[in-house]
């Protein structure tokens, strides 16, 4: 027998969300990948009244375009589900892929017109709550308890080896032709979704959805926990586009961010191939506090490390740490999703993660302006995020 054999699920709505989300985050690893020093880069008219540094300027671009998407994911996430639950997710994914498509044709013009970025910004708090509200439900629904580790597991692996080629292929790109021909070519790539999402059985959600609930659950202690964890999740991630910048402004290019990124990739393969299956058979918390506990000193190191060659090194055992630590983490609050409300959860779950974005991006804008280590502070937010990540729970009885 191959050693890589792996016993993922297969079925043919779990065989078309694995098509769904590779197209997804190809489009997002040549273009997402790129966006914060984009941003960092465009010079707004009204910034000029402003006695900012040219760093601060640029951190308050990228503060300000994702704090828009986060307030707009907020208030339209509710109103967004009842789209799933009138007309089924196929729409659900449809019209995320056709809003995903606007916002990076509001991105192309965003070039001869900065303002429209904002544009951009609004179209893309709205698809945000489409797609994933719809993904991770369908993923749920469709994944049986004792496999979710392993179609994670499967999708990490994949997501991994497109992490690897993108942003060096995304570096390339915009190095020689441009960032307008990069936005084009995530347009074209995110248009398959379209095609695999009709393939898709249109699964209709029976669900309420309302303000007043997401109030209710988070009056419950169990819950408030759980939002908590998310909350870390997003830390960490919103640091990880700001790293990006960061490495960027140490190497002065955009293809060596590319390069360097991907080099570090590498070495995580192998581990997204078989921690899921793993994952499934062993629900021991050790490991997974473990690599939490070495996620968030990675973070902290980072502060200090002024040499390439040290960031490819670190970023490297962070990218093999963070393969086993994110699939446990994603499989115990997907897993937390099965049941009969399971829409209201995740609706819930982008409202909590688009609130913590609010209070983050926050966070990095009054850190830039007042503070002069204010990447430290940075990276020690972001190492705090991790180790909020250890309060989750697959289930609301789980002992810690």
């Amino acid at each position: 027998m191959s050693i890589f054999s792996f016993t993922f699920q297969r079925t043919k709505n779990l065989k078309y969300l694995y098509a769904i989300r590779l197209v997804r985050d190809l489009a997002n690893q040549l273009m997402i990948f790129f966006l914060p020093l984009y941003f960092f880069n465009l010079r707004f008219p009204f910034m000029s009244r402003f006695e900012l540094s040219g760093l601060q300027e640029g951190i308050f671009n990228v503060a300000m375009v994702y704090l828009l998407t986060y307030v707009v994911c907020f208030f339209l996430a509710i109103p967004t589900s009842r789209i799933l639950t009138k007309h089924g997710v196929r729409y659900g994914f449809l019209l995320g892929h056709l809003f995903y498509c606007l916002y990076a044709l509001a991105l192309f013009f965003s070039i001869e017109n900065p303002y429209l970025v904002l544009t951009a910004a609004v179209i893309n708090g709205l698809q945000i709550n489409l797609f994933w509200n719809t993904y991770h439900y369908s993923l749920s629904k469709h994944s049986s308890e004792n496999k979710i580790g392993s179609n994670l597991g499967i999708i990490n692996f994949l997501l991994t080896l497109l992490a690897m080629i993108a942003p060096a292929l995304g570096g390339i790109i915009i190095v020689t032709l441009g960032y307008q021909t990069l936005f084009l070519l995530g347009l074209f790539i995110i248009l398959f979704g379209v095609v695999f999402s009709l393939q898709l059985d249109n699964v209709k959600v029976r669900d309420h959805i309302s303000f007043k609930e997401f109030s209710a659950w988070l009056a419950e202690p169990t819950f408030r926990r759980l939002a908590v964890s998310f909350t870390g999740r997003y830390f960490n991630d919103a640091s990880i586009n700001l790293w990006t910048l960061y490495m960027f402004i140490l190497l002065g290019s955009h293809d060596s961010v590319g390069y360097f990124y991907s080099l570090s990739l590498f070495l995580a393969l192998l581990i997204s191939y078989f921690a899921g299956s793993y994952i499934d058979r062993d629900k021991g918390r050790k490991q997974f506090f473990m690599s939490g506990g070495f996620l968030s000193f990675f973070w902290v190191l980072r502060g200090f490390m002024l040499n390439i060659w040290t960031i490819t090194i670190v970023n490297a055992f962070d990218k093999l740490t963070a393969s086993y630590h994110w699939l446990f983490f994603d499989r115990s609050w997907i897993m937390r999703g099965k049941g009969r409300e399971a829409l209201s959860y995740f609706v819930y779950r982008e409202m909590i993660y688009s609130l913590a974005a609010i209070v983050f991006w926050l966070f990095v804008a009054v850190i830039f302006y007042f503070f002069i280590a204010a990447w430290k502070s940075l990276f020690v937010a972001a190492a705090i995020g991790v180790l909020l990540t250890l309060l989750i729970k697959e289930h609301k009885s789980e002992q810690s």
